[in-house]
Parts: structure tokens; sequence; C-alpha cells
């Protein structure tokens, strides 16, 4: 499809860094706010690529306008094909490095661009970054009603807890709940040759999501996302927000199924879809009960609406908004041909993988939240293999073909006990456990327990290994000399990950592709750098089930002395011990209770609970 492309009369003097690229479309009087704004950026290298997508005789008078602006560039889509593929072109079309895109309803400060290339001209080459700013909300044009006033309070606190969440360390920053806000798009920032490496914006998202789902994208692709806390960017909302969020809502339940279905997607953005199969019962039941009665409770939320509006109770409002989102939702997924037999077998299983180091009997306390009595293990084994439990392999894990017993079992550092207690289990029963190797340490000790005052233990040696590997007992990356990795530095950081993958894939002569984290160490940075080595799968030391969380952040449940067999049989139904998995019940009841009151008291229990099973200080 032709595009126009117009050039500013005056051209750059210098070459440029960054195109800041604004998107626009019957908005006149936000644009030339806008581009007032830009004209006085402090940072010099830079080019404004202004994307019309469709004609607009408005905008034309305002190019025109600015025709002896320097570095402003026009480009015109013959007719309206969407933001995603306005910003698309845009893109396609930029002269600059860094790409920074911009909507045409906000009012950047001065130091905005300044801000975002301060991040990618100080970034180690070693590191693929995407810079994301957020924008602070206001109202262009003033909110109409009470239902608008409650949905911008609300939508100003979900920005608030997305700030926290950015601004997170450790296994916190790259959780589910990150994966649930990653999104690519206002004020985010990122190489022009990464965006395009990485397809850009999927243009079959018009009516919503498409930030979510590129952000998606490029996270589990290896981008590592640096957040800019600085607030350098208004936001002129002028949106009715009850038909936008209504119109967001309805919109997410049809490309969450075209997500899944067509593009196989699996992520906690969309793993709504398939809450009807998973999670705790009342929550599988509400959602079916929404499903089965959608577009009555339609009805029922637009009453609601008037009511709320009338009476202005923020109970009523409340209850609007959780029936609306759900029933325009389950609305929007019937209406893209979803049905109830898809979504079972999408839902699939929840999935565990248990968490060992040492079989061997434990000499002092600290050994004992650590390593596993070999009596205490055959116990356990017998109780798995009693209770029709086996294990998977790598490739079913990575190919969501783990059945509703199947566990993986992986073992850290590589002891050489694993040689004697291990094998002949693997042997018996067909296992294919799963053993991180410390690659400079093969054949070697645990000097990493050592420096804490542990004792010294043998690890496998590579004859050992090999042995193992010809029975089925498969072997990953616990890098080369088990660090802390977030304190590395950059050159380190990759050392520790790629080289410990090349080598151990030279020893073992098959590809490596699962990585375990020492002592769970990984943040946003490290898992860039284990996605971008080219590992498939990487485990932390986080409990839980695994269903479609992040490849690179699995969770594993430990086994050691400690564990009683009601707690091994707890942890193979909920990857959590018994205390710890009605703890985390109460949180999520914690957030659905309707009163302050009651929040507070269950929060109490939960705290209650969370001391009752805190064990010792690990030192590993």
């Amino acid at each position: 499809m032709s595009t126009e492309i117009a050039t500013s009369v005056s051209q750059p003097g210098r070459p440029v860094r960054c195109s800041v690229i604004v998107t626009t479309w019957k908005r006149p009087v936000l644009l030339e706010a806008t581009l007032h704004a830009l004209v006085e950026q402090s940072y010099p290298d830079f080019e404004v690529v202004v994307v019309c997508d469709g004609e607009d005789a408005d905008v034309r008078a305002i190019s025109r306008e600015f025709a002896t602006t320097p570095n402003i560039r026009w480009i015109f889509h013959p007719e309206n094909r969407g933001l995603p593929a306005a910003r698309n072109t845009g893109a396609r079309e930029a002269a600059g490095d860094i790409i920074l895109f911009l909507d045409d309803d906000v009012i950047a400060g001065t130091d905005l661009i300044a801000v975002h290339m301060q991040h990618h001209e100080s970034a180690s080459p070693l590191r693929h970054i995407a810079v994301w700013g957020l924008a602070r909300e206001e109202r262009f044009t003033p909110l109409a009603t009470f239902v608008d006033q409650c949905l911008h309070e609300s939508w100003k606190r979900g920005l608030a807890e997305t700030t926290a969440l950015l601004d997170a360390r450790g296994p916190e920053s790259v959780s589910e709940n990150f994966e649930n806000v990653v999104c690519f798009g206002l004020n985010c920032s990122i190489r022009r040759d990464l965006f395009l490496r990485y397809g850009g914006f999927d243009e079959h998202f018009r009516a919503s999501d498409e930030e979510r789902e590129f952000g998606m994208r490029l996270h589990r692709a290896g981008i590592e996302f640096i957040f800019e806390p600085r607030i350098c960017l208004s936001h002129k909302n002028a949106k009715s927000l009850e038909p936008y969020f209504r119109n967001c809502w309805r919109a997410s339940g049809v490309l969450d199924a075209y997500r899944v279905f067509d593009l196989g997607q699996r992520n906690p953005q969309i793993e709504h879809l398939v809450s009807i199969y998973q999670g705790y019962r009342l929550d599988r039941w509400r959602s079916w009960s929404t499903w089965q009665m959608s577009e009555p409770l339609i009805a029922l939320s637009r009453l609601l609406s008037v009511a709320a509006n009338r009476t202005q109770w923020r109970w009523i409002f409340g209850a609007w908004g959780r029936i609306a989102q759900s029933a325009e939702y389950w609305s929007g997924a019937k209406e893209a041909g979803c049905t109830l037999s898809q979504l079972a077998v999408a839902a699939g299983y929840p999935r565990c993988a248990l968490l060992l180091h040492s079989i061997s009997e434990p000499q002092t306390e600290e050994e004992s939240t650590y390593y596993l009595g070999p009596s205490k293990f055959r116990r356990m084994m017998h109780y798995f293999q009693a209770a029709g439990y086996t294990t998977a392999s790598t490739e079913q894990w990575l190919q969501n073909r783990v059945t509703k017993k199947q566990v993986l079992l992986t073992f850290d550092d590589g002891y050489d006990d694993l040689f004697e207690e291990l094998l002949p289990l693997a042997i018996e029963h067909r296992y294919t456990p799963l053993i991180f190797l410390t690659v400079d340490q093969i054949g070697g000790s645990n000097v990493w327990d050592q420096k804490h005052g542990l004792r010294t233990r043998k690890l496998l040696t590579l004859d050992q290994i090999r042995e193992m590997q010809r029975y089925g007992i498969q072997f990953g990356s616990h890098t080369l000399s088990h660090p802390w990795l977030p304190s590395l530095s950059d050159t380190e950081l990759h050392r520790e990950v790629h080289e410990s993958k090349h080598r151990l894939e030279d020893l073992l002569g098959v590809e490596v592709t699962s990585f375990a984290y020492p002592h769970g160490g990984v943040d946003r940075r490290v898992r860039a750098a284990v996605a971008n080595a080219g590992y498939k799968l990487a485990f932390t030391t986080e409990p839980g089930l695994n269903g479609w969380n992040d490849p690179l952040c699995q969770h594993r449940s430990e086994l050691n002395q400690l564990t009683s067999l009601l707690e091994f049989a707890c942890k193979l139904r909920t990857g959590r011990s018994c205390f710890t998995a009605i703890s985390a019940r109460i949180k999520v009841l914690e957030r659905e209770i309707p009163t302050a009151t009651l929040r507070g008291a269950l929060g109490s229990i939960r705290r209650f609970v969370r001391r009752m099973v805190k064990g010792p200080p690990s030192t590993r």
C-alpha cells in the first residue's frame, strides 16, 4: 500500500541519533501542542516523524505550519490502518538508531529525549534494552460522570502499582505480575534494528492490547526493560472512560483468543482466557457462570452504571466494574469463536517441578535445609511411584505435553552421591531427572558452600556424567562458578551464562536447553542474558506450580530433610508446603474481599501463617 512521505524544508545539520515517532489522526489541537513541546527538547540529535493514519485536512494544515521547522518529517497513510500500522510505518522510515514512540495527546518535558538516550548511550553492547517511561495522567476534557471519575482514580492507582512492579528488584522484577503489566508503546524507546528484528507491532491489534502483546514478545525474546522513574511526559486524556474501558474489555476477549489459538502464545497476560479450567474452584465457577450469562450480565452492568451515577455509591461502582469487565471479556471471547472444549484443551495441566540438591545424610542444622538423606529420599520416591507419578523430560515440558501426574525432578550442583543414589532408581523406573552442573567444578568440589563454612563435598566427574547420560538422565547449566548473578558485571554475566552453555554442549555432545539460577538469583538483566544465550528453559527457587508463566522463570518446590511425607504430597499437588499453600490462598482472598476491615483481618491471618512456616535463614 502506497504511503505519502513529506519532509520538512530544513534538514538536520548533524547525524540523527533518535527518531521520535508521533502517530496522529483527527486530533489537530492536541497534535499541535505535542509538536511545540518537542521542538524545545534539550537533546540535539533527533528528528520527529509524524505519521498521520489517514487523510486529515487539519493535519495537512499543521504540516504546512511546521514546514520550516527543522527535523520534522510527515508521513500520510491514504487511509486509516490503525495505530500499530502507523507506528510500524514510522519505525521503517526513521533515520535514528533509537526510536521513541509518542502519541498526539502528550506534552513532553524538555529533557524527555535526553533521559531516554542516557540509558541507551550508557548501556553495554552486550545488553539489548528497551527504556520504559511513564506519563503523568491529566485530563484535557472534564470527566462527565461519577463512573468516569472512579475509573480515572482506578487508572491512576493502576499506574502506581505498575510503578512499584517496575521498581522491584530480584525475582519480583520478573514475576508473573511483571509479565501481566509489561508493555511497549507510549514513552518507550528501543534500538530501531531490534524493533524491526522482532517484527514490530502486530497490526491485527487495531482495537486494543497491541502494546501489551509486543511488550511481552520483546521481554520473552530477551529484551531487558529499563524503567525510567522520572516523569517527563504529561498525557492529556480526552477519552470518555466508560465506553473506552468497555470496548477495551470486549476487545481483550477477542484478542486473547487470537493470541492463544492463532499465534500459539501462552503467558500470564492471556491466562484469564482459560480461568474456567485453572485456579481455585470458586474462581473457576465464577468464570464459567459469567461465560454462560455474559449478555444478561452486560445488561445488568448498564443498569448498575446508571445507579452508580445517580447515587454516587462506590460499592455500586465496584459491582459494576467487576460485572462489566468480566461480562464484556467473555462476550468478546465467544464472539471470537471460542468454545469450552477448546479452552479446556488450551488450559492443559498445572506442572510441578521439584528441586533437590544432595542425597546424603545432613550433619548440621544448615545441611538439613539443603540435603535429603538417602532413606528418606527412597521413602518419598516409593510414595511418588505408588501414587502414580512419573517424571517428565525437558522436551515434554517445553512442548507442553506434561500429563497430570508427571513431575520434573531437578537437582542443582551435581553432587557425586547422585551417581550412587539416583542412577539406580532412574534405571529401574526409567526416570528422566534433570541435573544442573557447575561447569568449572565438574569433578571438583562445592567451593561456593565452603565459603560459607559448609563441609567440602565432591561433585560428579565427567565419566560419571556421561554414564548417567547413557540412561536418559539430562543435564543443564548452573553457570561456570555458581556466583550470585545479579551482582556481576555485564561481561562476567555474559561469560557465566553463555560460556557455560557452550562448554557443556562440547562435553556432552548435545544441545543444552536448560539453566538454573544459582541461589535463585535472577532479575530482568540476568533473565535477558539467559534468553540471549539461547536457553529455552530456566528455573528459579520460587515455589509453586507452573502454568503459562515465563519459561525462563519456572517455579520449583524444594525437598530437604525437613520435608515430611505430608508436605511432599502437598507439594506434588500445589507446588507449595501445606501452610504456604494456605497462605497463598488467603492472599488471593484478601484482594477480593470488598471491605478494608475484612481485608485487614485476612492479612493478619496470612502474616501469622507465614511466620509459622518461615524457616531458618539459608546461606545458599
